[in-house]
């Protein structure tokens, strides 16, 4: 059974988050895709620093305490990434690093301003790597990849659903996607769920079954992994979302 390991924001719990340092270490940890998050500067430049859905405050993730709204480019690039050396990474370094190692890539836009989803689509047109990257969002927020598969039909999309008693099918579908994420921080809320209702387990079988890969995380302790990868317990996931990429594998290579 080949689960997928996906690095959040690069495998941020082995390199700083969003940089070119999270993604090369992926790449060398054998992840087998990597996320990053996409935020606009004042002067429409897409770079990566993970912030708020809507928000503009960059202070946990650079330790600067001025608004992302309020900086060019040219003033994000003096910045670093908290407690490293590592600078803020721009849209165009991760792009050109799943074109340069056929690595696929997952974009998660961090505001619905009509300008970030046109400008995110042009620079993955750009590198010519459509075929790698895949627009991923909370379902919450679906409009977004309706509107990336409107503006270019062969992206990928993936949706996070948090709520275990949705009809994982029927948002799927209703919004094209490519994959579905059962998504938590914590408490696994779906494995408590199913515990009484068995329907998480129909579910992503199901989802399966209609050619829609599931995935799970966020995944930490070897409890999630067990549970995410049982056939019996989730109905067997495809991939796992994760922080530490050589943990997780030793993980699964204890349970295989």
């Amino acid at each position: 059974m080949e689960i997928k390991l996906l690095a959040h924001r690069g495998g941020m719990g082995r390199a700083p988050e969003n940089t070119l340092a999270s993604f090369t270490r992926a790449l060398a940890d054998g992840a087998d895709g990597y996320e990053c998050d996409v935020c606009l500067t004042q002067d429409k430049q897409p770079v990566l620093i993970h912030v708020g859905f809507n928000q503009h405050s960059i202070q946990k993730a650079t330790g600067y305490s001025k608004s992302l709204s309020e900086l060019t480019w040219k003033e994000v690039q003096q910045l670093t990434m908290v407690a490293s050396n590592e600078p803020v990474a721009h849209l165009d370094d991760a792009l050109r690093f799943a074109r340069e190692n056929q690595m696929p890539c997952f974009v998660e836009p961090k505001a619905d301003t009509p300008e970030l989803l046109p400008i995110i689509v042009e620079r993955i047109r750009h590198f010519e790597v459509v075929h790698l990257v895949n627009i991923l969002t909370f379902y919450l927020r679906k409009h977004l990849l309706v509107n990336a598969k409107r503006l270019e039909p062969k992206l990928q999309t993936s949706a996070i659903l948090i709520n275990p008693a949705a009809n994982f099918l029927k948002a799927a579908t209703a919004i094209d996607a490519n994959r579905i994420i059962l998504g938590w921080s914590g408490i696994n809320h779906f494995e408590l769920y199913n515990t009484f209702t068995r329907t998480v387990t129909r579910q992503v079988k199901q989802l399966q079954a209609n050619g829609i890969v599931v995935d799970a995380g966020f995944i930490q302790t070897a409890k999630d992994v067990a549970w995410a990868v049982s056939s019996r317990k989730s109905g067997g996931v495809d991939g796992l979302w994760v922080d530490d990429v050589p943990y997780i594998r030793q993980c699964l290579q204890e349970i295989f």
